[in-house]
């Protein structure tokens, strides 16, 4: 009798990783990287659970200098102003790392494109990102944020019968920024995502509540209020 409890808490235990790990895999499954409500939540309480027991959390996914720079990227993107913490203490570089942890492809997205990142500030600024300044950093993330919105108004192209098929060949060089902009795209998105579904967020935006609910859903105005005070919108 007294082995039960504990088995029980140890299937509890694969239970949570296996959700975790469902809810990073569907990420770049959908290829969104949007959240329902109810995993973001979930992820924050994974989160919050390691703080709680440790005292603080533990990068699962990052090495110190990959995770120093998410935190920074993070609070750029959504900066800490009069009325409101900004991504950084909201846990955006946890929730983006724990998710990474359980999903490769993600994993990879986000190590890549640090990497990247890293280059081009060493190209342009003999700097890491992370050693350049505000004004350098700014620069070369309002490049990524341009092209990235460019990318996204571009109409599809939709191939008549006779060139079917054809639609994979590149006529024109890509933008030496390509490799960088589905990296910004995704921290951006997941840096807006564990930002307003976390208490700071949610407090942000003045959601009171409504008494006993199944969901959460942010208003569509509220959000588009919230984020003018990111200097790259939430695309």
């Amino acid at each position: 009798m007294s082995e039960r409890p504990e088995f029980s808490s140890h299937m509890s235990d694969i239970s949570r990783r296996d959700l975790l790990r469902n809810i990073a895999v569907a990420l770049t499954a959908v290829g969104t990287g949007t959240l329902e409500p109810l995993s973001a939540k979930h992820v924050h309480g994974e989160v919050g659970k390691e703080k709680k027991t440790a005292g603080a959390y533990t990068p699962k996914c990052f090495n110190q200098h990959e995770y120093a720079t998410l935190s920074t990227l993070t609070e750029i993107i959504i900066p800490a102003d009069d009325q409101s913490a900004g991504a950084r203490e909201a846990g955006a570089p946890e929730f983006i790392d724990l998710l990474s942890s359980q999903n490769e492809e993600l994993a990879n997205i986000f190590i890549g494109g640090i990497l990247w990142l890293d280059r081009q500030m060493q190209r342009r600024y003999s700097s890491s990102f992370l050693d350049a300044s505000q004004v350098q950093q700014a620069e070369v993330l309002d490049l990524l944020a341009a092209a990235s919105d460019k990318k996204k108004e571009r109409p599809a192209y939709t191939p008549s019968e006779e060139y079917r098929g054809f639609e994979d060949y590149r006529v024109k060089q890509s933008s030496p920024l390509a490799a960088g902009t589905r990296f910004f795209q995704w921290t951006r998105r997941m840096t807006t995502d564990a930002f307003y579904t976390s208490p700071i967020g949610i407090k942000d935006i003045g959601f009171k509540g409504n008494g006993y609910a199944n969901e959460y859903v942010v208003p569509k105005e509220s959000i588009e209020y919230a984020l003018e005070r990111s200097p790259f919108g939430s695309n």
